[in-house]
């Protein structure tokens, strides 16, 4: 049987070796401590992190976590103002009265307040804590399907290399046969006609490898696949352990937590106004100091919108994590009917791989004996062509309906600690 060979790091991979993984693959069914992928692999999913959009929310979390936090150790709800007075009598009277006052302004939070600020800080530094672990997850399943398309890619241009050697080698039989008067010219025109086609293919398949390529190389920096891309199947997985869901999680929790901080500003705490003040005219000069304390009644109905807003803006996000909950139990389900599906397409690909290949044999010694012609024998050797093919692209889609499987299951290319 053809051997197959990823020419871009040099190295082979048998046939026969990608059906002794799926036998390894029932040995691992219940592993779920780690992905078996390469080190080489895993690494490329650092570049094509920092490349997710959502990876540009890690200033503005950060930004909110220390901003409530900072918030949440003070006293003052607002900024202090000062306020300074004078009054003057010079141009409407001549008694010399002079006022002279100048105070501090500020008001203070509620013991209330402050634990629902610092509830909104430790939301915040949740979700911090989270982001890393959905980033990678997304950047996983972006790197998957990068490398399973161009090795995929690599599969079928080796193989129409393959068939494109084959061709050659039966034009030259053909050119033999002719030239002792074995076979026809037409059988030699045939199998130019064969060849040409192999080309032509040849091309087609080098076209759609290079995209590929530029595809990989753009998200990961590199050229070259990864010396192992297969991993092993994780048959367990918790939802409240989705990357996903954590995140969706965690925003929800922020949301709730923004909603408790509204709530408390229904309340608001006290206002006070401290200064001195200097009276003066020319019977007399008083100083003294004073205080103001203003305590709101009833709450702003401002405030009531915003409460509005923010409980409304909580029951969507509740909404959006249980169908996206709902949505990943479905894709699980799909994920592991898929793995069934190409379990059976393998082993039909490597039946009909056997009876093509027996065919071939045949019908190569039938048409050197001159007792079939040349154009059966090019059909033939077409269809044992394909049916090699995709034997080993049943292969590939069965190792990368694995790879698709842990990642709805979110399993990220990452070394996973046991209960992940």
């Amino acid at each position: 049987m053809t051997d197959f060979k990823r020419s871009s790091f040099g190295t082979k991979r048998p046939l026969y070796r990608s059906l002794f993984y799926l036998m390894g693959v029932a040995l691992t069914f219940n592993s779920s401590l780690t992905t078996a992928t390469s080190l080489d692999y895993r690494v490329l999913v650092n570049p094509i992190v920092q490349q997710q959009p959502e990876a540009l929310m890690s200033e503005g979390l950060q930004a909110q976590f220390a901003a409530n936090q900072s918030l949440s150790k003070s006293w003052l709800s607002d900024s202090t103002s000062i306020t300074v007075t004078h009054e003057n009598d010079a141009l409407t009277d001549d008694m010399g009265t002079q006022n002279w006052a100048m105070g501090v302004e500020f008001s203070l939070l509620l013991p209330k307040q402050k634990d629902a600020l610092l509830g909104v800080s430790d939301a915040y530094k949740k979700q911090l804590g989270v982001q890393q672990s959905y980033l990678n997850w997304l950047a996983s399943g972006k790197l998957r399907q990068l490398v399973w398309q161009y090795s995929k890619a690599e599969i079928a241009l080796n193989f129409a290399e393959s068939a494109l050697k084959k061709s050659l080698e039966l034009q030259d039989n053909v050119k033999m046969k002719v030239e002792v008067g074995d076979s026809t010219e037409l059988d030699l025109l045939m199998a130019e006609k064969f060849v040409l086609e192999q080309q032509s293919l040849v091309s087609q398949k080098q076209g759609l490898l290079a995209l590929a390529k530029n595809k990989f190389q753009l998200w990961t920096k590199s050229s070259q696949l990864p010396s192992d891309i297969t991993e092993a199947r994780h048959s367990e997985w918790k939802v409240e352990n989705h990357p996903q869901l954590r995140w969706m999680q965690s925003a929800y929790e922020v949301s709730k937590a923004e909603y408790t901080q509204q709530k408390t500003r229904n309340k608001a705490g006290p206002s006070f106004f401290v200064g001195a003040q200097k009276d003066q005219n020319s019977i007399e000069d008083n100083t003294y100091l004073f205080i103001e304390v203003s305590v709101p009644i009833g709450s702003s109905p401002e405030n009531q919108k915003n409460l509005a807003e923010k409980q409304q803006t909580q029951q969507v996000q509740k909404a959006e994590l249980l169908r996206a909950q709902q949505q990943l139990e479905e894709a699980v389900l799909a994920a592991e009917q898929a793995i069934m599906i190409n379990e059976s397409n393998q082993k039909l690909a490597q039946q009909q791989n056997h009876i093509a290949q027996k065919t071939l044999q045949l019908a190569e010694q039938s048409y050197q004996l001159g007792e079939s012609s040349i154009q059966s024998l090019l059909l033939i050797q077409k269809s044992a062509l394909e049916a090699e093919l995709n034997l080993e692209l049943a292969s590939a889609s069965l190792e990368e309906a694995i790879a698709d499987a842990n990642q709805v299951k979110g399993y990220g290319l990452t070394i996973l600690k046991e209960g992940n």
